[in-house]
């Protein structure tokens, strides 16, 4: 199942390169623990607690909450 959507980061990116997310506005938990380029892992580091980005998500495996994200965009709030 691949999802898009909008989700706020409520972990910044740890060591394992693993973020964890809410959806936004919604509160469902979800775990990208992949990515399909190097330029959206780079771009999820950056983000602070807080912080709304668009995501195109598919699962990462057999795992269950894991995902990978495919695309990555900014999200302005207020």
């Amino acid at each position: 199942m691949d999802r898009t959507g909008k989700y706020t980061v409520v972990d910044a990116c740890n060591d394992h390169g693993a973020i964890t997310l809410r959806e936004y506005p919604r509160n469902g938990t979800l775990y990208v623990v992949e990515y399909d380029d190097p330029d959206i892992e780079s771009a999820l580091s950056e983000l602070e607690v807080g912080s709304v980005v668009e995501l195109d998500l598919r699962r990462a495996g057999r795992r269950g909450n894991a995902w990978c994200a495919e695309s990555a965009r900014a999200v302005e709030t207020g």
